[in-house]
Order: C-alpha cells, then sequence, then structure tokens
C-alpha cells in the first residue's frame, strides 16, 4: 500500500511540475497572417503583418512596408525594420516603425514581369507577363484592406528582391503615384533584353523620371547579367544624370552574391530610404525651435505630421545641460515629460538633473516613475531599470545622509 501512496505522489508530483513548467511556456509572436481572396487574380492570397511594437496600445499611425517574396523575407524584414526603429540600445533610432505586410507567393515569375518573354536564354517563363494584373490586385484589394483594417498614414514602401526588384522598379517608372517609396534589392533588370534599362534611359532623356525615392542595392559579387543591367546599366544612368540628388540611393553590398544579399540589403536599403529621417547635431546648438522647424519640414516632405522624437529632447538636454546651465536641462526635460508622458526615460532624465539640482526628493519622485513605467511596459528593459534602481538608491542614500 505504501508503494501505491508513493508512486501516486510521485504522479501528482511529476503533474505539478510539468503543468508549471507549462506555464512557463510564452510563444513568441512575429506577426500574422490572413488570407483574402483577389477578384482580380481569381485566387486565394496569403499575406503576412507585423505590427509595431505598441500598436496595440496607442493611437499613432504608421508607414506601410509592402514586402514581395513574404514567405522567404518576412522575418528577414521585420528583424531589421524592428532593430533599426525599436531597439532600446539606440536612442536616435535612422527609420521610423513601420507595419510590414509580406505577400506569398502564387507565381512569382507571372506576378513579377511586366513582359511576357517566355524564354530567357536557358531559363523558362512561361506564365509570365502578369505585373500590371498583379499591381491592379495591390492597389484595388490589398492596399484598401490594409489601410482600412490597420492605423497608417499616406506613406507606402514596397520592396523586392530580385524579379521582385524588377518589380519594384517597374512601379517606380511606369506607375509612380502608387508608392512613396521604392527599394529594389539586386533587381533582376535582364529581363526581356534589359528592356527595363532601356526605358530608364529614354524616361531620362524625356525628363518622365519620377522623384519619388528609389533606393537600388547590388551585391559586391554580382556580375553577369545582373552587373551589367544594375551596375553597368540602371545605377549608371542614374548617377549620371542625377549625381547624389536626395530621391536616388545606391549602395554595394561587400562580400555578398545575388543568393545570400538579401539579409545585408534589406537592412542598408531601409537606411538608404530614410536617410534624411535624423536631424543633425548642429541643430542642437539653435534649441528646441529650430528641432521643430525640422520635423515640420519632414512632415511636410514625407506627406504625414512627424513629431519631435524622444531622442531630440533627450540629446537637447544633455546639450544644454553641457553648455548652458543645469537650470535650463531641467526645463527641456520638463518639456520631454510632457511630450512623453509614458516613456519611463523621460521621467529618468528629469530626475537626473533635479539631482543635479540637488532637488532630491523630486529627483526621487521621478526615478520611481520611471521604474513604475518601465516594470509594466510590453517589454520590460532591464538594463534600464537596473539605471533607475541604482539612481533610486543615490537619491534615498542622499536623503538620509541629509537628514
Amino acid at each position: 500500500m505504501k508503494k501505491v501512496y508513493s508512486s501516486l505522489f510521485l504522479i501528482i508530483m511529476l503533474f505539478i511540475y510539468l503543468n508549471t513548467y507549462a506555464q512557463k511556456k510564452e510563444a513568441i509572436v512575429t506577426g500574422e497572417k490572413i488570407e483574402i481572396y483577389s477578384k482580380v487574380l481569381d485566387e486565394n492570397r496569403k499575406i503576412l503583418i507585423s505590427l509595431p511594437e505598441g500598436y496595440d496600445k496607442s493611437e499613432e499611425k504608421y508607414p506601410v512596408l509592402y514586402l514581395l517574396d513574404g514567405e522567404f523575407f518576412f522575418l528577414q524584414a521585420t528583424s531589421a525594420v524592428k532593430y533599426l526603429s525599436e531597439l532600446g540600445y539606440i536612442r536616435n533610432q535612422p527609420i521610423p516603425q513601420l507595419i510590414v505586410v509580406g505577400i506569398v507567393n502564387v507565381d512569382r515569375n507571372r506576378d513579377y514581369t511586366p513582359t511576357y518573354a517566355p524564354q530567357q536564354d536557358n531559363l523558362e517563363f512561361p506564365t509570365s507577363g502578369g505585373a500590371d494584373k498583379f499591381l491592379e490586385f495591390m492597389i484595388s484589394e490589398l492596399l484598401p484592406y490594409i489601410e482600412s483594417n490597420y492605423r497608417t498614414v499616406p506613406y507606402r514602401i514596397i520592396g523586392g528582391w530580385s524579379l521582385g526588384g524588377l518589380f519594384s522598379v517597374y512601379t517606380y517608372l511606369e506607375h509612380p503615384e502608387y508608392f512613396s517609396a521604392n527599394l529594389a534589392i539586386s533587381p533582376s533588370l535582364w529581363w526581356d533584353n534589359d528592356l527595363y534599362v532601356g526605358i530608364t534611359k529614354n524616361y531620362i532623356e524625356q525628363k518622365k523620371i519620377s522623384r519619388e525615392k528609389i533606393a537600388v542595392t547590388i551585391g559586391s559579387l554580382e556580375g553577369g547579367d545582373i552587373g551589367r543591367s544594375v551596375r553597368q546599366g540602371f545605377i549608371t544612368f542614374m548617377k549620371n544624370e542625377f549625381g547624389t540628388d536626395d530621391f536616388f540611393k545606391t549602395v554595394e553590398i561587400p562580400n555578398e552574391s545575388h543568393s545570400y544579399v538579401y539579409y545585408k540589403a534589406i537592412y542598408e536599403g531601409l537606411q538608404l530610404l530614410y536617410s534624411d529621417w535624423q536631424m543633425s547635431d548642429e541643430l542642437l546648438e539653435n534649441g528646441l525651435e529650430a528641432i521643430e522647424i525640422f520635423y515640420s519640414n519632414l512632415s511636410e516632405k514625407y506627406g504625414y505630421e512627424i513629431i519631435v522624437p524622444e531622442s531630440a529632447y533627450s540629446n537637447l538636454a544633455n546639450y544644454v545641460y553641457n553648455q548652458v546651465s543645469t537650470e535650463a536641462a531641467v526645463k527641456i526635460a520638463e518639456l520631454y515629460v510632457a511630450a512623453f508622458p509614458k516613456s519611463s526615460f523621460a521621467y529618468y532624465r528629469l530626475g537626473v538633473f533635479n539631482y543635479l539640482s540637488n532637488k532630491y526628493a523630486y529627483a526621487g519622485e521621478c526615478f520611481q516613475k520611471a521604474i513604475e513605467l518601465e516594470s509594466n511596459s510590453l517589454n520590460p528593459d532591464s538594463e534600464r531599470l537596473v539605471t533607475y534602481r541604482i539612481n533610486m538608491k543615490k537619491v534615498e542614500e542622499r536623503i538620509r545622509k541629509d537628514q
């Protein structure tokens, strides 16, 4: 009987252990998958969607990156976007938060090619020539769906690799009104005897090139048809005509071939498209008004309101502290908190400058508020919490010392 009880006890303990262990598991969600029926294409299309951190707890609206070859590159693209726009260690993010929409393929040879060219050297493309119809699907069905079901601003980016890059160049040249920015990663501009290289040259001569943003990347190891049509063709023609004009950007990715270039190229390409996003440090010398003018001009350029970011307030407070006075830094930090009342870092900065002004009790209140906000955030930053608590301890020790 003792053995029975003993075995039962072990079974119960094992059940409790396994149940407890299971409760500790938590799924890491990178996005959601939906399926919509396209009347234009007469087929169902799978769509992958990644929302910015904090989307569910705010009313903010976001630009959208429409990503071709979604089943291949959704994770790489969302990772690059989140690193560049959300990583806590980067206090001055080089790009804004984006909604990423990955379009899963049904027939990429059909959808991404603008002309019917069934034989390309040794390669066969019997279903080619469907780019116009695929673009119609995007414009009349996919984009309206995204923009009616998610909070978006009127700024669309389209990004594609290889044949997807060809599609990006095609939309840029033929239909620039649909996308605000275009990213072409190693585009297959060899298509149909370099058709779109020739069209680019003709459009340049006819002054028909759009000033919508376009970034083109290519791997340094890419030669052959890609090297000829992209490096010696499209990029050369655009550079010769427009030089370093702000709307056209290009970068060569070192030590990468066509098949492996995407991972680095999406990261570099997004920064190219947003090369004007960050304010220069020189603006700090001219104060908050100059910074506000910079972001007002940026809003006009991008076509939607872009507020002064946290990093600008933080950097300005530091500059004013070093160049003017602690009291002036406190005033900037107060404006920082007023603009971002849910930011733990804003309260932390206000606490630091009040501590330096010998206002220890108020500094303590600010540090405590920073700890509460960060602890209750979606993904608490452990490094920030350590810093906040260290400063809170310093305040408590200083108050005890003065008593």
